[in-house]
């Protein structure tokens, strides 16, 4: 079985690590090697800036659009930024993003996903992203078919991976589908990114959207979904701009407004200090050849260097609004 792209695909999940650790510092890269996720650690101390949060995951279930019911502390997440400097001038930044439930809170649901990506910055902009992620198939649509999955007593589950390339002169990807035990979880991962890199190295590459070539990218550079939000939280005078996933061309527009009762709360719980700004993004995403547009909101703290949100809340399915608050 080979590619897949949910609704929930765009707004993606991720997790902390691969394989446990991969600390990316990139001094020897070469501007003309191709990006791989086994960059060398031969830079010196101090040339790698990182940051990192975990998040408790709390459900809403809408009836006709309205919130219905709550539930706190139904899953969990993680958001990992890390930057390295190039010693021919650029960076490194590698992002990172995992969502996961937790059966015994979550009325029996084992839900995990997550994605990576890791672009290269040369002195000129953008020259190289790639990315790779995993998440459970959840096909469900409606409150009565997620109740059908709660009920299911199948011995295994379907996991769809993705991974992809994109530079000025070419754009891939390629997609699959693999099985795993039902009771596997987070704490499988490494498990699970080997499934995902076995079914993906026995399937064919995606040919690219018609209308998707490297010199249409050229105005926007390599870029994809993390990468794309990352860069509009730091300026905030960027509104819109365009990425790539599974070989498609997405739009996304953000708006920003500052929210000091967020920044209160925030502040009652350790996350910032007294004096930080809390911007509130809104953000909406589509796909350029045509789709159902997708919103989103984030909390970030104002001027942050590596803005990692402090909330992300999404809209999974119909029925269920996701979430993801900063833990101290």
């Amino acid at each position: 079985m080979k590619q897949l792209v949910t609704r929930r695909s765009s707004i993606q999940r991720l997790l902390l690590g691969f394989g446990g650790s991969a600390l990316l510092r990139a001094d020897g890269l070469s501007h003309a090697s191709r990006l791989t996720w086994e960059v060398a650690a031969t830079s010196g101390p101090g040339a790698e800036n990182s940051a990192q949060r975990t998040y408790r995951a709390d459900a809403h279930v809408l009836l006709f659009g309205l919130p219905f019911l709550h539930r706190s502390g139904v899953g969990g997440g993680s958001a990992v930024w890390r930057e390295s400097a190039l010693s021919q001038g650029g960076l490194i930044r590698f992002l990172e993003f995992t969502g996961f439930s937790l059966p015994e809170r979550a009325a029996g649901l084992n839900r995990l996903g997550f994605i990576r990506e890791m672009l290269r910055l040369e002195n000129g902009g953008a020259a190289e992203s790639i990315y790779f992620g995993l998440m459970t198939s959840s096909p469900e649509e409606s409150a009565e078919e997620a109740k059908k999955a709660l009920e299911s007593h199948a011995k295994e589950v379907v996991y769809s991976a993705i991974e992809g390339r994109i530079s000025p002169d070419a754009v891939e990807t390629v997609g699959a589908h693999f099985t795993a035990p039902a009771q596997w979880s987070v704490r499988n991962r490494d498990e699970l990114i080997k499934g995902a890199r076995t079914a993906l190295a026995e399937a064919s590459p995606k040919p690219a959207e018609g209308t998707l070539n490297p010199a249409s990218l050229r105005g926007s550079g390599p870029a994809t979904f993390l990468q794309s939000l990352a860069d509009m939280l730091r300026d905030p005078n960027r509104k819109e701009t365009r990425y790539v996933y599974n070989g498609h061309v997405y739009h996304l527009h953000v708006t920003r407004s500052e929210d000091p009762e967020a920044a209160a709360g925030f502040r009652e719980h350790g996350l910032v200090s007294a004096n930080a700004e809390i911007v509130r993004a809104n953000g909406q995403l589509r796909r350029e050849a045509g789709g159902k547009e997708q919103n989103f909101r984030l909390w970030f703290e104002a001027g942050a260097g590596m803005p990692i949100p402090l909330r992300i809340e999404y809209q999974a399915k119909s029925y269920l609004r996701l979430v993801f608050e900063a833990e101290a």
